[in-house]
Parts: structure tokens; sequence; C-alpha cells
């Protein structure tokens, strides 16, 4: 394997491990979007019409409540026929809005169990557990209109917190377990990706460097997938025992079942590190390759690139890139949808799709500037300049020179073209698979500080308390129980 594969692949590992584990549970929601940018705005857009629904079913709860607990203290002030009556209706309407908040709250949980269900990843069916329990609350609006007594309306009261305290267990079992089995198939492609470290070592070797630091850093990287792994099988064990839980993930036992989460979830956070702790050793393992790799440089947003050359020049990350050539194609992805680009003198403009435009027969010059884009360049005479944060890669005959806070820090050539490069630029004929060739290993490889990078707070952190929660001011609470007078 080529040594510019081989590095791209480690760092988009190292981009994309921690973040998976914890994100990947809802991939499938995102299975329709091909591209990076519209799998985040599709993500987006449902995430944002669940908390919109969230909140105005929670307005109408705590509206409701607040009325509840005025009823309440005017009957304590004074019982008479007219504020027992009042009670009566406020608590009707308190318990028919938490019933509403809470179904919506399993509707949101529900659907995200049927997206992550279809990963293969999914300790069990959580979908049909809590259509369960929402029935049983739609069930449980009649009796709330029929009630009359305090024993009538304080049985719905305990019914409901039930239901939602067994559906929120259920739920942190079946995050727990879904991440949990993700981190199997982390584990595969963390070895795949050792083996390539040491394809890369050896390679580097053979030539003559010193690779004492990259063989140390590799060992280093190889303990902490040992150390997932043996996070990954404890816990394992653990799921097939699921105590307080059946077979079908229904709640079963209190005490059986908080032990149960609360080492499942100490194992994770041991997990969650351990992975941290392999990224950052990742990381390391890229900047020691990058040193020996030319035509590759990094900026971090005090830095210029200027190069000048024939062959193809490719940029990816937050940044703004002046280019010229001759005889050229020019192909520009925008993944987040706010790129400028201004390009003269060119022969044709094609769209490919998925942010991705295509100018072929170039002879002029272009500035795109972006928050996300990756653009290449395959010509002759190239003159680039390139501002921002991410990475630029050069292939063919040519020169660059990289400045940081106005200072110049080094000078290089590119590294050697591959000849498909070669034959795209002079044959001119590029087919649409290999024009717009962008996948994630290819595309994405932006410097480690930039590049989606997502630490355990950041990427979606679930902790129990935020895995589908609702803490104990949004649901009934004993000091909410009824008295309606007696009546």
């Amino acid at each position: 394997m080529n040594e510019k594969k081989n590095t791209l692949m480690i760092v988009a590992f190292a981009k994309a491990t921690v973040i998976m584990l914890l994100l990947g549970l809802f991939a499938p929601a995102l299975a329709y979007a091909d591209t990076p940018h519209e799998q985040y705005q599709a993500f987006k857009e449902q995430y944002q019409i669940s908390q919109e629904r969230v909140r105005d079913a929670q307005q109408s709860y705590q509206d409701s409540k607040e009325k509840f607990l005025d009823a309440k203290a005017h009957l304590e002030d004074s019982r008479t026929s007219g504020t027992i009556f009042g009670l009566k209706n406020a608590t009707r309407v308190f318990l028919l809005h938490t019933i509403d908040y809470i179904i919506i709250r399993l509707e949101v949980m529900e659907d995200c169990a049927i997206k992550a269900e279809g990963s293969g990843f999914a300790p069990f069916i959580a979908s049909d557990n809590t259509k369960d329990y929402i029935d049983q609350l739609e069930g449980m609006k009649d009796d709330v209109e029929a009630a009359e007594t305090r024993e009538e309306f304080q049985a719905i009261f305990n019914e409901i917190r039930d239901i939602w305290q067994h559906a929120n267990l259920e739920s942190r079992y079946f995050i727990l377990g879904t991440a949990n089995n993700r981190v199997d198939s982390f584990l595969k492609r963390g070895e795949s990706i050792s083996d390539r470290i040491k394809a890369e070592i050896e390679r580097l070797a053979d030539a003559g460097v010193d690779t004492t630091e990259l063989e140390r850093l590799q060992y280093e990287y190889n303990d902490a997938l040992k150390d997932v792994e043996n996070s990954y099988n404890k816990a394992t064990q653990l799921f097939d025992e699921h105590n307080g839980f059946d077979d079908s993930g229904v709640f079963e036992d209190a005490e059986d079942a908080g032990g149960f989460l609360d080492e499942a979830s100490g194992l994770m956070g041991e997990t969650q590190q351990q992975l941290k702790d392999g990224n950052s050793v990742l990381r390391e393992i890229f900047s020691e390759l990058k040193e020996h790799r030319h035509g590759s440089a990094d900026l971090s947003g005090t830095g210029k690139l200027i190069a000048s050359g024939d062959g193809k020049a490719t940029m990816s990350g937050d940044m703004e890139a002046k280019i010229s050539a001759r005889g050229g194609i020019l192909t520009i992805t925008d993944y987040d949808g706010n790129a400028e680009v201004d390009v003269t003198g060119y022969g044709t403009k094609e769209y490919i799709g998925d942010g991705i435009v295509r100018y072929s027969g170039f002879d002029g010059t272009a500035g795109i500037s972006g928050s996300s884009v990756t653009v290449e360049i395959l010509g002759d005479d190239i003159e680039l300049t390139a501002e921002g944060i991410g990475s630029v890669i050069l292939r063919g005959y040519g020169t660059y020179d990289v400045e940081k806070d106005g200072c110049h820090t080094s000078s290089n050539d590119w590294a050697p073209p591959h000849a498909e490069d070669m034959n795209q630029n002079h044959a001119g004929d590029m087919n649409q698979d290999q024009a717009g060739d962008m996948n994630q290993d290819q595309a994405g490889d932006m410097n480690q500080d930039q590049a989606g990078d997502m630490n355990q707070d950041q990427a979606g952190d679930m902790n129990q308390d935020q895995a589908g929660d609702m803490d104990q001011d949004q649901t009934p609470d004993e000091n909410s129980a009824v008295d309606t007078g007696g009546s």
C-alpha cells in the first residue's frame, strides 16, 4: 500500500474513532444523505424538529404544573367546593399535559431506536418496548378524564411515573449496549490501521530513516487497543447477563438494573478514555509520518502555503485558496454549502452532485473560500496560495514554501506523481467517479486540531443523565401528589 494511502487512512481513523462510537448510534437516520454536508444537515434538521416538539410539550407541562400548584395552594387557604373543583380540574389538566409530554419524549426515543436498530448493533428491539409504553399512556387519558377522588388521581400519577422510569432505564440499557456492540468494529479497524502503520514504519526503515520514535508510538497505540479490548470483553459479559432486564430489554428489578447500569456505565467510560488515548497516539504517529513525506503540509490558521508546479494539488479544510493553472481540471467540493467561488477561464462547468463542481479545460484563475471545502487542481503551470486551517497535498513536479506568522518555516519539493494523475491530466478524460472520488479517507486530510476533533465532552457524551433522561423537575414528583379535598 502506498505511503499516501497509509497515512491518510491513519489520520481518518484518528478523527473518526471517538466520534463514531458515540454518534454512530444514530447514523442510520442519515443513510439517505450521501455527502457529509447532507448528512450533517439532515441530522441537524431532525434534531431541531424533535427539540421543538419537546420544548412545546415541556412548556405546556410546566404551565399546567404551575396552575395545579396554585390551585393546591388555594385549597389549603380555603377549603370550599369551589377550590376543590378548581383543584380537580387543574389536576386533570396537569396529568393530561404530563402524559402528552412523556409521550413526545418517548416518540423521540422510539424514532432514534428504530434507526439505531437498523445498524445491526442494537442489543434488543427497544422501539417495540417504547411503543407499548406510549400505548399505555394514551389509554390512561380516559382514566384521567374519569377520575374524581384523590386516590384515583394518585393511582394514575404513580402509573405515569413508573412508566417513565421504566422507559428511561431501558433507554439507558439500549444506548450503552448499542455503543458497546460498536466497539468490536472499531477494534478491527484499529488493528487494520496498526498493520498499515507497521508497513509504513518498515518502508521508512528500509529507506534509512530512524524509526525508533515511530516504533515506540506504535507499541503505545497497540497497548491502547488491548486496553479497549479488555474493557470491551468485560462489558460484553455484563451485557450478556443484563441483570434487572429480561431478554427483550424490559425492566424487571430496580436494584439489579441499577447495579448493572452503573457497572456498564463505568466500563463504557473506561472504553471512551482508552479510545481517546489511542486517538492521541495516532495524532503523534501522524505528525511523525508527515515529517517524512514530501508534498504535504498542514495549516493551523496563521500559516500560508505558496506552491508552483505541474501535477495535482489537493487542499482540504477551512481555508481560502487562490489558484492559476494551464490546461487543467479544477474540482471543488463544498461540504458546508457556504463556499465562495470565483473562476475565470474554463471550457466547461459541470455539477457532479453532492456539492461537487468540476471545471474542465481550466486555463485561468480561481479564488475559493469556505468553512469545509476540498479543492483539487490537476494541470500544468499551477500557481497556488492557501491560507486557513487544513492540509495541502502536492503531487507532481514543483516546489512549495510554508510560512507561519509571517515567517518562512520550510521549503520542499512536491511528492512524486501517480501515473494515473498524469494520464488524467494529459488525456483530459476524468469520468465522474474519478473526478469526484472524495471518500472520507481521501477528502478529509485536514490537520488534527481542526478536522472534526470532538473530544468526549463535545461528541455527544451520552452519560446516563443525558441519554434520554427527564430530570425530576420535569416528571411528576411525590410533592405533586394531589389532595382533591377528599371527595
